[in-house]
């Protein structure tokens, strides 16, 4: 097979992974009925989104330097913000500046 067959043959496979991939959410869920899957999952992916920038967060500090304190500080204004007003929106947006606010110090 030479390059030119690979690349329509890579093209093809694409655009057929792409074509299914949009029509089975129109063959797996039927208009106007509730899914319980489907609301479990538009109920469980905030937090797991949360929690996985959370992780990623904390494996590059440096646990021995005065860092640690501002970013569990942001990090505990953001988990608060987020238990009291459930806005992800502004607890991120509001962690985010704690941290940067301390970081510019």
């Amino acid at each position: 097979m030479n390059e030119i067959e690979y690349l329509l043959a890579t093209m093809i496979v694409m655009a057929i992974s792409t074509y299914f991939t949009r029509i089975i959410p129109f063959l797996l869920f039927v208009p106007g009925k509730d899914n319980t899957k489907l609301d479990f999952i538009s109920k469980s992916t905030p937090p797991m989104v949360m929690m996985i920038l959370v992780i990623y967060m904390l494996k590059g500090v440096d646990y021995l330097s005065t860092e640690i304190f501002y970013t569990l500080f942001a990090l505990a204004v953001t988990v608060g913000l987020q238990v009291l007003k459930r806005n992800a929106l502004l607890s991120i947006v509001s962690g985010t500046f704690v941290y940067m606010f301390f970081v510019q110090m």
